[in-house]
């Protein structure tokens, strides 16, 4: 297994550079499915590296149809990790390139090492994401960022990174405070700010209503 999971970890361990592959979306998919509350941290296994991104190998064997359903199933899984009702927090140690990049931007929060680095190569490979990082940023970056991000082929260091809005701080979360706060606000802010995008302010605000929460 890729995956060990814990009431509030996952660890990503795939003996060697933590590809994306499809098996291992499924089973990043089926560790997903256990969380229930509380504060969960993802990180990697792996010394000095966080995830290489989607498996090449394995991408250059598809038919079109295949890597439809490739893309399909990055998504699903991303966006199950962004619907979850507990506080996600990706710990990022090492190189975080391609659909690795993707992943972290379906956690609420970012932390990085000194040692970080990012990168999302699509763009000089001649392909573009399938698992909807191009769309996600808008969330975190602006679109100067988002641009020096996918377009310019660099390798941002933890503090570019941070000063791109790409990772929340270069250090460690203060998961003490994380865990204090209240579980059911929690999850009231995280259905609200994930739908916001796609609601007008009145709907939100009823949504709000709704839930229990007001503005």
């Amino acid at each position: 297994m890729r995956f060990t999971v814990t009431d509030d970890e996952i660890v990503f361990d795939d003996g060697g550079m933590n590809l994306l592959s499809s098996e291992a979306l499924r089973e990043l998919g089926s560790a997903v499915a256990q969380l229930r509350g509380g504060v969960v941290v993802f990180r990697s296994g792996r010394p000095h590296i966080f995830a290489a991104g989607a498996d090449m190998a394995e991408m250059s064997r598809f038919t079109p149809f295949e890597a439809y359903d490739f893309a399909q199933l990055g998504q699903s899984v991303f966006a199950a990790i962004e619907k979850l009702p507990c506080i996600t927090v990706a710990m990022i140690d090492g190189d975080c390139f391609g659909g690795a990049l993707d992943l972290i931007l379906s956690f609420d929060l970012r932390y990085a090492t000194p040692r970080s680095r990012f990168s999302h190569p699509g763009a000089k490979l001649g392909i573009v994401t399938g698992f909807g990082g191009t769309s996600r940023w808008r969330r975190v970056l602006s679109r100067p960022a988002a641009h020096q991000l996918f377009l310019a082929n660099r390798v941002f260091s933890a503090e570019e990174a941070q000063s791109l809005g790409l990772i929340d701080a270069v250090g460690e979360p203060d998961l003490d405070r994380l865990r204090a706060l209240d579980p059911a606000g929690t999850q009231m802010v995280k259905e609200l700010t994930n739908r916001a995008p796609h609601l007008s302010p009145r709907q939100l605000l009823l949504l709000a209503e709704r839930l229990g929460g007001s503005f």
